[in-house]
């Protein structure tokens, strides 16, 4: 499945990810969606989990998608609200193969 990946550096010590999946199949529109991201523990709360989705919405955009979706845990406020900072709109509450899940969308 094409997509773009890039890692979140700092010197040479890696902080996080993000992936923009380009298309999604029927699992990423269940569970997954367009963008996935982490960061590590110890790199939390300096507004990488912030920065990394809205740099990749940039990238959806010049890809040609109008809207793209992204998910996170239903218990993750954290995920929740960030995905909300950039325009995510819910769309349901989900069980799913790794559990219940958030799913919104960002209009482009």
């Amino acid at each position: 499945m094409p997509g773009t990946y890039r890692w979140i550096v700092d010197s040479e010590r890696v902080l996080g990810g993000i992936a923009l999946r380009h298309e999604l199949n029927d699992f990423l529109l269940r569970v997954g969606g367009h963008v996935g991201y982490g960061i590590r523990p110890s790199a939390r709360r300096r507004g990488l989990a912030t920065w990394a989705p809205g740099r990749m919405l940039g990238d959806a955009r010049a890809l040609g998608l109008d809207r793209v979706l992204i998910t996170c845990e239903v218990d993750n406020i954290g995920s929740a609200k960030t995905i909300e900072h950039h325009g995510g709109v819910l769309e349901d509450v989900r069980d799913t193969e790794p559990g219940t899940a958030r799913r919104y969308w960002i209009k482009l």
